[in-house]
C-alpha cells in the first residue's frame, strides 16, 4: 500500500516535496490556504513581457533547480543572466563592486584600492586584517553576526558599503544582526585564517562564479508545470483550504512548508517548544516595483546587472536590478526595464506609502543615480509582507531545537521552507 503523504503549503518548496514524493511512489495530496500556487514567486505579463514580481532568478552553485527544469521538460527554457557585474552607489557615485568579493569580502587589498569604495582612511584599516582580533563571540557555539566578523577584521567602511548591501538585498536585513554560521557559512570558514581575506581567497579557489538562471516564461512557469505534472500524476491539489493543525487527519506523514509564523500556529497544540522557537524568527517586509522607462530617459544604456545601497546613505532603494539588460529575452530597442526593491528589517517606509507616492519618490532617487530625464510608462507594485526570514545570531541552534522537540512531541512531521537553513529558490527545491 503506498504511504499517504499530506504536503501543507503550495509554494516552491511544498510543490518540489509533492513531486519528489510522487517520484518515489507516494500519494500525495497538497493543501494550499490562498487561490494560487507558488508562494512567493509570482510572475505577470507587463509590457508584453512575463515579468517576475517576486524572485526572477535562481543561483546555480548546485545543480537542484537545473536539474528539476530538465525532469520537467524545461530545459530549452531556461535562460542565463547576460551580467552578473553589480555596483553600489556610495557618496554619490556608482562604484562597481570588486569582481573578487565573497559575499561582499574582498579576497584582496587592491581591489579595494581600484574600486574607490572606500575612504583612504578605511583602506587602511582594511590593511591591517591579519593583526587585529577576529571578532566576538555571541553564543556558546561560536557564532556570531556577519557584520561583527567583518567590522572587527577588516574595519566599519567594508561592513557598511560592501558587504550590508550584498545582504540587504539577499536577506533584507541588516548584517549586523544576521548569523554568519547561517548566512555566511563560506565567510564563517575562512575568518578561521589569520587573514580573512586570505580565508576568502582560500574559499574562492578556482571556482567558477556561479551563474543567475532563469526561465524564459519567469519562474512561474516553474510553478505551472510542476502543478501540471503533480495533476497528471494523481496528486490532489487543494486551494482556499487552509489548515488548522498537523498531523493531517488520514495522512502517513505530513510535510510542513509554510511560513514559520504559519507553522507556529499549526504545531503549537502539540509542541508549545516548537512553536516557541518558530514564532521567534523575525521576518522583513519589502516592495519590489517593476518600472518600464523609455530607452531614451537614460544618457546612456544600463551597464551591468544593477546596482545596491547601503543603508548608510538613507535611501528608500535597497537594491535596483538592470532586468531587460540582465535578461536579454526581455530587450526591446526602445524601453529598459527595472526591478526596484525597497525596505528591509526595521524599514518600512515604502510599505506605508500609496503606490503612487512610492514610484514617484523610487523615481527620484533613480534620477539621482541614473540621471533619468524622463518618467515611467509603465509602473507596478508588489507588497511582500513578512517575506524575508531573518536569520540571526544562533539561528541554527534555534532551528535545531525546534526540529528535536517536533520530532518528540509530532513524529511523523516534517517543517521545510525559507525559514530554515536558505531562503534561495534552490535551498527551498534542494529541501
Amino acid at each position: 500500500m503506498k504511504p499517504r503523504v499530506a504536503v501543507v503549503g503550495g509554494g516552491i518548496t511544498g510543490l518540489s516535496a509533492a513531486w519528489e514524493l510522487l517520484q518515489s511512489g507516494a500519494e500525495v495530496m497538497v493543501l494550499e490556504s490562498s487561490d494560487r500556487l507558488g508562494g512567493k514567486i509570482v510572475t505577470d505579463e507587463i509590457g508584453g513581457h512575463p515579468v517576475d514580481l517576486g524572485p526572477d532568478a535562481f543561483v546555480a552553485r548546485t545543480s537542484e533547480v537545473t536539474d528539476l527544469c530538465r525532469k520537467l521538460g524545461l530545459e530549452d527554457d531556461l535562460v542565463t543572466s547576460a551580467t552578473d557585474h553589480a555596483a553600489v552607489w556610495v557618496g554619490g557615485h556608482l562604484r562597481p563592486l570588486p569582481r573578487d568579493i565573497l559575499l561582499g569580502v574582498p579576497s584582496r587589498l587592491t581591489s579595494l584600492v581600484r574600486s574607490r569604495i572606500l575612504s583612504p582612511g578605511a583602506v587602511a584599516r582594511a590593511a591591517l586584517d591579519g593583526f587585529v582580533p577576529r571578532g566576538r563571540r555571541k553564543d556558546g557555539d561560536g557564532d556570531l553576526s556577519v557584520g561583527d566578523l567583518v567590522a572587527a577584521r577588516l574595519g566599519h567602511q567594508v561592513q557598511d558599503r560592501l558587504v550590508d548591501p550584498l545582504f540587504g538585498g539577499i536577506h533584507a536585513g541588516p548584517s549586523k544582526d544576521l548569523s554568519v554560521q547561517a548566512t555566511a557559512p563560506q565567510l564563517a570558514a575562512a575568518a578561521s585564517a589569520r587573514s580573512l581575506m586570505r580565508g576568502v581567497r582560500a574559499q574562492r579557489g578556482d571556482q567558477a562564479k556561479p551563474s543567475f538562471h532563469s526561465l524564459r516564461g519567469g519562474m512561474g512557469q516553474l510553478v505551472d508545470r510542476l502543478a501540471e505534472e503533480l495533476h497528471d500524476g494523481g496528486v490532489i491539489i487543494h486551494l482556499e483550504s487552509p489548515v488548522e493543525s498537523v498531523p493531517v487527519e488520514g495522512a502517513d506523514a505530513t510535510i510542513v512548508a509554510t511560513p514559520a509564523h504559519v507553522t507556529a500556529g499549526l504545531v503549537a497544540t502539540a509542541s508549545p517548544e516548537a512553536a516557541a522557537e518558530l514564532r521567534s524568527i523575525d521576518h522583513a517586509s519589502v516592495t519590489v516595483t517593476v518600472l518600464a522607462y523609455p530607452a531614451s530617459a537614460f544618457p546612456e544604456p544600463p551597464d551591468g546587472s544593477g546596482f545596491l545601497v547601503p543603508q548608510s546613505e538613507d535611501h528608500l532603494i535597497t537594491a535596483c536590478s538592470f532586468a531587460s539588460a540582465k535578461w536579454p529575452h526581455w530587450a526591446e530597442p526602445d524601453e529598459v526595464v527595472l526591478r526596484v526593491s525597497a525596505g528591509r528589517f526595521g524599514d518600512e517606509r515604502a510599505l506605508k506609502m500609496k503606490d503612487v507616492e512610492l514610484v514617484q519618490h523610487l523615481h527620484n532617487e533613480l534620477v539621482e543615480v541614473l540621471q533619468l530625464t524622463k518618467a515611467p510608462v509603465r509602473a507596478r507594485v508588489t507588497r511582500w509582507l513578512d517575506a524575508f526570514p531573518q536569520y540571526r545570531v544562533g539561528h541554527l541552534e534555534r532551528v535545531a531545537s525546534m526540529e528535536a522537540a517536533l520530532r518528540r512531541d509530532l513524529p511523523g512531521v516534517e517543517v521545510v521552507g525559507a525559514a530554515y537553513r536558505g531562503l534561495g529558490i534552490t535551498t527551498c527545491i534542494a529541501q
